[in-house]
């Protein structure tokens, strides 16, 4: 149980790092499994700018693990 609030407090840390619209389109792929295409119809966008947006967030969170503890 202790593991798992760490690790959810890593992943919220990481989040809080990036912008809201970074995050919300992150969070609407990874969490609610919508493809780049219903995203970008949704947020009223390309699928280049929601690419952009959950690939600056997967970057954030490799340097965030990749960091020497």
């Amino acid at each position: 149980m202790v593991c798992q609030q760490e690790t959810l407090d890593e992943i919220l840390a990481v989040l809080a790092l990036c912008t809201p619209t970074q995050r919300e389109r992150f969070l609407l792929y990874a969490l609610y499994d919508f493809s780049y295409a219903e995203i970008a119809e949704m947020e009223d966008c390309t699928k280049a700018a929601v690419h952009y947006s959950i690939e600056a967030v997967r970057k954030k969170f490799m340097k965030f693990f990749k960091k020497p503890t």
